[in-house]
């Protein structure tokens, strides 16, 4: 039996079956980073992991439900990460270069699990849980920042364009991060986030001259 799959499953689960799920988790990331998605079958996690194979299907049944908790552990991760760093920002623009400076900070100091989220993503066939969530994680992203922009933009503090436009822009950048860090491991992490948080805080900015008059 795997409890995990049981209704209600997740508030049955002792400690002990969560630490092993987080440890299968790690070992997956690990495995992926290493040897790349379509080689990171479930022996070769275990290798890692140090345990038989036979309790990473007791755990998880099929390999596609093993790779859509490895999103969601590393999306929930950034998420609160993130959210830390957003907390207290006294502006939507400071909300907004926390947000940006934050993802950049992670992805240099967490490339194995960039790695790992990026070949899920992008994988097709068994992935298509994996890649299904991570599109739904996207569009909620994509809404958020919408939403936020638009409430700047009611307040005052940001001048008019499209939200939708620019939380694309905004996301697109971001995920375009974790790549030029790991091509250019020299780059200075901390002026990175700077310009790119700068970018974007420029773009939306009211002009000098409407903030004056307003």
């Amino acid at each position: 039996m795997q409890p995990e799959n049981e209704p209600g499953g997740q508030e049955r689960r002792s400690f002990i079956e969560e630490a092993r799920r987080a440890q299968i988790v790690s070992a997956t990331i690990e495995t992926i980073a290493e040897i790349g998605y379509a080689k990171a079958s479930f022996v070769q996690i275990a290798r890692r992991a140090g345990i038989s194979p036979g309790l990473i299907t007791y755990h998880f049944v099929k390999r596609e439900e093993l790779m859509k908790q490895v999103m969601l552990t590393v999306h929930t991760s950034i998420d609160q990460a993130l959210g830390a760093r957003a907390e207290g920002a006294e502006s939507y623009a400071a909300a907004l270069r926390a947000l940006i400076e934050g993802f950049v900070f992670y992805a240099a100091e967490r490339p194995k699990e960039m790695i790992a989220i990026g070949q899920i993503a992008a994988a097709s066939r068994d992935a298509e849980a994996a890649r299904s969530w991570f599109e739904e994680q996207n569009a909620k992203t994509l809404a958020e920042l919408e939403d936020m922009f638009r409430e700047g933009q009611r307040e005052g503090e940001l001048r008019e364009f499209s939200p939708r436009v620019m939380a694309v822009s905004v996301l697109a950048a971001m995920e375009a991060a974790p790549a030029e860090l790991m091509a250019r491991p020299d780059t200075g992490v901390a002026v990175y986030a700077r310009e790119l948080a700068d970018l974007f805080e420029h773009a939306m900015r009211r002009p000098a001259s409407e903030a004056t008059s307003s």
